[in-house]
């Protein structure tokens, strides 16, 4: 490992303000480290690095397998290195490796915010609530919001860690969201049991508040991962309900089921198949407004002026961003090729065809 010392702490240098071939003192969080070995049978240590704008990756081949054992996961580390372009992504070859204290850091760079105003957002929940029609439902909501400790929680939580919604308050943002989604579908399906399923859209992901601990850095709670949000929010949701004596018992039933299967395939965490028409829209409601908010945030990352983002794996494909400026003034959009029924782009002066065509 390079040498570990204690050093004076340096300006905030932000993941998305590096460059390639950049010269890169700061501190990170340590999200995930792996110890792996090269072709040449080298040991060397992979860091992912985190701040509150993405994550990147460092590599340390002095010394790897000590600094695999100084260099906690979740912990504050000072590095200096080199940013380099390794198969089209950024990477960090780090140098020296120094851990730093939590004194030493302001906490606002690491955790990214929710861009909307976090009250305002509970504000629109509450009056979502408060067109609920059937009396148990009112007093389930009533009970949920006079939980200061949960409202604590539910208003700073992150929804996932990486995915969607992975900022502080990304639980509320997401939750305020897809009220709205199934509120819209039940105006176009009258028929849907309106009530059960806003108050489903509320409790669908409040297990997130035990899954994710979120300090410097977004991660799983113990409890997060050997139980996960499904069963954390259900045992929420049967505690508030035990204190209410007269709700329906098949009300019950049905939302813990749309706890239970809104993920809507097994493959992907549901606990049980959506099987009823407020599982199955709660569902797509969910999946929607996850996707939206996932796939806006690459489509916003790097290289904006591309046509096209990075391939992502996730999605097992490309996104289009859209057609970048034109080159030059006056440039035009040629009438589909005759042969290929494709789009001509003629972005070439006439002076630049006739000066560089080939022969």
């Amino acid at each position: 490992m390079p040498a570990i010392k204690v050093k004076c702490i340096v300006a905030k240098i932000f993941i998305t303000d590096i460059e390639p071939n950049q010269e890169v003192e700061t501190y990170f969080v340590v999200g995930e480290k792996q110890l792996r070995t090269a072709r040449n049978g080298t040991p060397f240590l992979t860091l992912k690095l985190v701040d509150k704008t993405g994550e990147i990756v460092g590599r340390v081949w002095e010394r790897a397998e000590q600094t695999m054992e100084q260099v906690p996961v979740s912990s504050l580390v000072l590095i200096r290195g080199r940013s380099e372009k390794f198969r089209d992504e950024l990477q960090l070859q780090i140098q020296e490796i120094s851990p730093i204290s939590r004194e030493q850091i302001d906490p606002a760079d690491f955790l990214p915010i929710c861009p909307i105003s976090i009250e305002q957002l509970f504000d629109t929940l509450k009056a979502q609530m408060s067109t609920l029609k059937r009396r148990h439902f009112q007093l389930l909501m009533k009970a949920f919001l006079a939980d200061r400790d949960l409202m604590a929680r539910f208003k700073q939580a992150p929804a996932a860690k990486s995915v969607h919604h992975a900022y502080l308050g990304g639980l509320l943002e997401h939750t305020v969201s897809v009220i709205g989604l199934v509120s819209r579908i039940c105006e176009h399906y009258p028929d849907l049991n309106r009530d059960l399923l806003l108050v489903g859209a509320v409790w669908h992901d409040v297990g997130k508040v035990f899954e994710f601990s979120y300090d410097l850095y977004i991660d799983y709670s113990h409890s997060g991962r050997l139980l996960g949000h499904m069963i954390l929010g259900l045992e929420i949701l049967q505690e508030k309900l035990r204190s209410l004596k007269t709700f329906p018992a098949e009300d019950a039933m049905l939302l813990k089921h749309l706890i239970l299967s809104h993920h809507g395939e097994s493959q992907f965490g549901a606990v049980r198949l959506p099987m009823t028409r407020e599982a199955l829209a709660l569902h797509f409601a969910d999946d929607v407004d996850a996707k939206m908010n996932s796939v806006g945030k690459i489509l916003e990352a790097g290289g904006k002026s591309e046509a096209w983002t990075s391939y992502q794996p996730l999605y097992e494909r490309f996104f289009f961003r859209g057609l970048p400026p034109l080159a030059e003034e006056g440039s035009t959009i040629q009438a589909a090729d005759e042969e290929t029924g494709g789009i001509q782009l003629k972005i070439w002066s006439k002076k630049t065809e006739r000066s560089e065509a080939p022969g």
